[in-house]
């Protein structure tokens, strides 16, 4: 088993993906309304939000990003499941406790992209 997250890394800091969505702005404002995360720099090619030490960056691209999907390291899966739809997320899994001992739910984004909840069990 690898070296758990740890809150003072040697070296590796964070880890962020780029995706290329036809349009930045309206995904980065989804992720703020929606998934509560913070979103401070961006225009029409480029953002980036965050939230806690979570970021994901935005690149304008032509078509929606496909074969990839994200997750999200959680403290609590039923609390965050519970803001989320609150906040009028479309959850496509449900939350559950899956066979690979983890505790997770999934949302989609506008552009089509899963996103994964989860914690350990």
């Amino acid at each position: 088993m690898p070296e758990r997250p740890s809150s003072a890394p040697r070296q590796f800091i964070q880890g962020a993906p780029v995706l290329h969505v036809p349009d930045v702005r309206a995904t980065a404002a989804y992720y703020r309304d929606v998934l509560g995360f913070t979103w401070d720099f961006g225009d029409e090619d480029y953002a980036v939000v965050w939230r806690e030490n979570s970021a994901i960056h935005f690149a304008q691209g032509e078509a929606r990003p496909s074969g990839v999907h994200l997750f999200q390291w959680v403290q609590d899966a039923d609390a965050c499941h519970r803001e989320l739809v609150e906040r009028g997320a479309e959850v496509v899994v449900e939350i559950g406790d899956r066979p690979y001992a983890i505790r997770d739910f999934s949302v989609r984004d506008p552009n089509g992209i899963e996103i994964v909840f989860g914690q350990d069990i």
